[in-house]
């Protein structure tokens, strides 16, 4: 009896990792050839020109490679909507080679066509990282990309609208006021690409680059909230947490409406431990947005941190009836679910987890120590096996691990593998 009570100890300090942190095929690499055309007016400089056109041929890419992401994401076994698919493609494109053609126009009032050929490729392992990745990153991804492509819309009927009204001016000084306007639509242009680059950076794990990048965003535009936002989420990929809030700060005093900021903040401060005004902040962003699945599934995971597992539970409920294959919901409930001592709920919602994203470490891991607790040793450490072989560097797995072999009583073990989960935490 003293032993299994002991085993119980154990299983239950491993599970307070559960709430955690925010967290093979050979390679097919596809070429796509992208042609973007603009006509420059007398009023434009041929750099900016330049920059319009490459957009084009960017996004006639990136539409071919959308068909390849979609028809990709199946053969694994993955049903995407539209939106997941464009972010997919929009994010792990990469242009190797760009070449510009100058033609004389008189077409659309301009004075020259600039044409802009890209050659971009796709490779499938991203998609595959993309797959395996930590959930609530590709939805932020998803997001910001959906804002990003109706900006682009936004500001090329703008500019449209600016210069038809050029096209008619009548006097010099109405014409310095659209040329101004022009100007600063073109600054405006210029931030959303900066932008559009940083979070291709962010997805690819370059939180560094992605903060220079989001930071000459902010240079072309100093009122960009959206720029602000994502220097401010690559700040919190780094750790930098204060510098992250910051930045949020001033994302939402441009844009107090900004649900994505409350929710990124709040992630910050979760993540500095301070959990009431990470819960305040997830709250605020349910109040602009009721339908907003992650600040729910959120605040459940701040509330499990501070012992409130039926709140957490509450929220947990609420993001999969929002959406019910968000398998990150239910990875918050079954954590909950544990640490109430309702291990076969906990399974039950871990499997769940696993069967709508295969490559979830965290589900596998707890689930592992999950099963230890019904005495089903063998089970929990083919988890947290097929949690390592999933991602080689979750320290959470490994100390799990540890704390099966321990209540088996395989000390060497469990120190190998505490003393591996110290080490990757080190990095």
């Amino acid at each position: 009896m003293q032993r299994m009570f002991k085993k119980v100890i154990v299983a239950s300090v491993c599970m307070l990792a559960m709430f955690g942190n925010a967290q093979v095929s050979q390679a097919e690499v596809k070429t796509y050839e992208g042609v973007g055309e603009y006509i420059m007016s007398d009023f434009e400089t041929p750099d900016i020109a330049k920059q319009r056109a490459k957009a084009r041929a960017e996004q006639h890419a990136a539409e071919q490679a959308g068909v390849y992401v979609k028809s990709y994401t199946r053969t694994v076994n993955h049903t995407l909507v539209e939106d997941e698919i464009v972010a997919i493609a929009n994010t792990i494109i990469k242009i190797v080679d760009v070449q510009y053609t100058t033609n004389p126009t008189s077409e659309g009032g301009g004075s020259f066509q600039i044409v802009a050929k890209i050659h971009a490729t796709v490779d499938s392992n991203q998609i595959d990282e993309w797959l395996k990745r930590d959930q609530a990153k590709n939805r932020e991804l998803v997001v910001q990309n959906r804002q990003l492509q109706a900006d682009k819309v936004k500001l090329d009927a703008e500019l449209t609208k600016l210069r038809k009204k050029l096209s008619n001016v009548t006097t010099v000084q109405e014409k310095q006021i659209l040329e101004k306007k022009v100007v600063n639509a073109d600054s405006k242009f210029l931030a959303n690409q900066k932008v559009e680059e940083g979070w291709r950076l962010y997805s690819d794990g370059k939180s560094i680059e992605a903060v220079a990048i989001f930071s000459q965003a902010i240079g072309f535009d100093e009122n960009s909230s959206v720029a602000y936002l994502g220097r401010g989420t690559a700040y919190s990929e780094q750790g930098n947490y204060k510098q992250a809030i910051a930045d949020f700060n001033k994302a939402i005093t441009l844009n107090p409406n900004h649900v994505g900021v409350y929710n990124n903040r709040g992630i910050a401060y979760y993540l500095l431990g301070n959990y009431i005004q990470a819960i305040a902040d997830y709250t605020k962003a349910i109040a602009i947005d009721p339908n907003y699945t992650e600040a729910y599934n959120n605040r459940g995971i701040a509330y499990g941190k501070q012992g409130k597992y039926m709140q957490a539970i509450a929220d947990s409920n609420k993001a999969i009836s929002l959406s019910p294959n968000y398998a990150d919901a239910y990875q918050t409930r079954g954590a909950a679910y544990s640490l109430q001592g309702k291990y076969m709920q906990a399974i039950s919602d871990f499997t769940k987890a696993i069967a709508l994203n295969s490559n979830y470490a965290k589900a596998y891991y707890a689930r592992g120590l999950a099963y230890s607790t019904q005495g089903n040793f063998t089970q929990a450490i083919a988890d947290c096996n097929s949690a390592i072989a999933i991602n080689p560097n979750a320290a959470d797995a490994y100390y799990v691990r540890g704390c099966v072999y321990k209540m088996l009583g395989n000390i060497k073990q469990a120190n190998a593998d505490y003393a591996k989960a110290e080490e990757l935490r080190r990095r």
